[in-house]
């Protein structure tokens, strides 16, 4: 299918550098330049801020920009007319035989076949990742939707993706669960013994000791303790990873690879790194000032750094401890080798907000590697607050007490978490009602555009109940036979690739959402208007033209919201 807007914007790109080379303006921000092809707002069926800025930059007095934007606008197959208003805006209106033409490809569902925005390249999307100290709880819900929303967004669009998993299974928060456990083991015999504040106090630790007690009873309370520990924790990291994967399943999120940190430890990556960074000049011993407000007994220490600083950080980092350890970031830095290593295009990092900080050293790290300053996108996301009785539910995770993946699913069931994880842009934080999301009236958003599929469904089945068939008859399709609300709906269908494309480009799956609600309202109001208007309705087995018409754009239009549906990975009703 012709993605016409996206169309549009490479013509004027190309215009623009045009212009530029022949010295008609004076260069300019392309990024500046935008097309509204959805907003209320806009005089045509598209417009651009083109002209107003363009106007701007010229610089040869000579140059009619008028009379080249006039005699270049006329070329494009697509535009029936323009007009530029006072305020600076091109108003494209598109020629009734292209509208009809592009629906008719959303009908047939070739726009399906074109898409290939990414052009096969190998991208790694590495999300979720938290620690296997623990179940999945809230905090970890919406990266876990947006990054495997993402990924299916770029499968849609053309890129080949694999979806990661890295397993933080290594350094001192797994030493304190192990040690929770070995704690919670002995209080299954009697022992007296208190976990530090520091240690995991959660229901879940308990429950994996008493599968320790029913399997081995009271071996472990008289063994080596080495062994006990390292057995200890063998066997929470094992449960708690099995535990992650059935609460992922709740919501269909498969990763192709897990990859764990203890891995990267014994695969020696890290002198590779170590080398690359030296060979830049980029490793040194020094000593880093004491960290801001720290009130702690601080020592300078001499330790083996990362000059970051010369590249995206404000400061230096540390690879290794004083007494000899690696640092978090060593590790996790050797991984990141281990994936520019594996060939990919690009990588793409999904975090939670409480990251943001690592992000500039990750970069700089990257940058040190790849020399790409593209090539490592980082994207973060921001909390949840769960609602429930119109009150906020108080978490605390150190304390125990926080809600889990499973236990939201029990409520909510997965479409809703889905659906609203991706409801709103990933740097704002989310309110997510309990109450809400159960009910099925347009408040509760998932139901209403789920509802809108079910609606269209029921006149389908019951056109094919009475023996009318669209296909027969496409040829009928004509704009006569629509009401103005009906060619609006058409035209923000056939923008549709377009969107997609956005949407990837810009690693935005909220304006998915934004276009579901926004289209599944306009056809809820075409059919409340059919109450009061025969002219509204969708069938009327006296005039089957008319009624082919109406078909074809509403087939058209389950077609989109199926494709929306399966990118967010929520079901499509065929009745409600």
């Amino acid at each position: 299918m012709n993605n016409y807007i996206k169309d549009l914007s490479d013509f004027l790109f190309d215009f623009t550098d045009f212009l530029e080379d022949k010295k008609y303006i004076s260069p300019i921000n392309k990024k500046q330049i935008s097309i509204d092809y959805s907003s209320n707002k806009k005089k045509g069926d598209l417009a651009t801020n083109f002209y107003l800025i363009i106007k701007r930059k010229v610089i040869n007095e000579n140059f009619n920009i008028e009379k080249e934007i006039n005699d270049r606008i006329k070329l494009i197959e697509f535009i029936d007319h323009f007009s530029i208003s006072k305020n600076g805006f091109i108003n494209f209106f598109l020629k009734d035989e292209f509208i009809f033409k592009s629906l008719k490809e959303i009908y047939n569902k070739n726009f399906l076949n074109n898409i290939n925005y990414g052009e096969d390249k190998k991208i790694n999307v590495e999300f979720i990742s938290a620690n296997p100290t623990g179940p999945l709880h809230i905090a970890h819900i919406r990266g876990a939707v947006f990054g495997d929303v993402l990924s299916s967004l770029y499968v849609k669009t053309g890129f080949k993706v694999t979806r990661e998993y890295y397993v933080n299974d290594a350094g001192s928060q797994i030493d304190k669960l192990s040690h929770s456990l070995l704690k919670r083991y002995l209080q299954l015999f009697d022992k007296k013994i208190e976990l530090e504040e520091d240690e995991y106090p959660g229901e879940y630790i308990i429950d994996i000791a008493k599968k320790i007690k029913n399997e081995d009873g009271d071996k472990w309370l008289n063994f080596n303790r080495e062994e006990t520990i390292q057995y200890f924790k063998n066997f929470a990291l094992k449960n708690i990873l099995l535990s992650i994967k059935s609460d992922l399943e709740l919501l269909n999120i498969k990763f192709d690879k897990f990859t764990h940190e203890t891995e990267i430890e014994k695969s020696k990556i890290i002198d590779e790194l170590f080398t690359i960074l030296d060979n830049k000049s980029l490793l040194y011993n020094g000593i880093l000032e004491k960290p801001k407000g720290d009130d702690s007994d601080w020592e300078p220490r001499e330790q083996l750094l990362f000059r970051s600083s010369s590249l995206l950080d404000n400061e230096d980092r540390a690879l290794k401890k004083s007494n000899g350890e690696w640092t978090y970031f060593a590790n996790d830095a050797a991984y990141h080798l281990d994936k520019c290593k594996r060939n990919f295009d690009g990588l793409v990092n999904v975090w939670g907000s409480d990251h943001i900080g690592y992000i500039p050293r990750m970069n700089s790290l990257i940058r040190a590697i790849k020399d790409d300053e593209n090539y490592l996108k980082i994207l973060t996301c921001q909390i949840v607050r769960l609602i429930q009785n119109k009150q906020k539910i108080k978490m605390s995770k150190r304390s125990g007490n926080f809600v889990t993946l499973a236990n939201v699913y029990s409520k909510v069931g997965k479409d809703p978490i889905r659906y609203y994880m991706i409801s709103t842009k990933n740097e704002t934080a989310i309110d997510f009602d309990l109450d809400v999301v159960v009910e099925k009236n347009k408040d509760n958003k998932v139901f209403y555009c789920q509802y809108a599929y079910a609606r269209a469904s029921s006149v389908i089945n019951k056109t094919n109940e009475l023996g009318i068939k669209i296909k027969n008859n496409s040829n009928l399709l004509a704009k006569n036979n629509l009401s103005v609300e009906e060619i609006k709906l058409i035209k923000k269908l056939i923008s549709y690739p377009y969107l997609l494309y956005q949407s990837s480009f810009f690693n935005e799956p909220h304006r998915l959402i934004n276009y579901l609600e926004e289209i599944s309202s306009d056809f809820h109001s075409i059919w409340n208007k059919g109450k009061d208007n025969i002219s509204f309705r969708f069938i009327d087995e006296k005039n089957i033209e008319n009624t082919i018409s109406k078909l074809f754009w509403l087939e058209s239009f389950r077609v989109v919201l199926k494709d929306i549906f399966s990118i967010i990975d929520i079901d499509a009703p065929e009745s409600m």
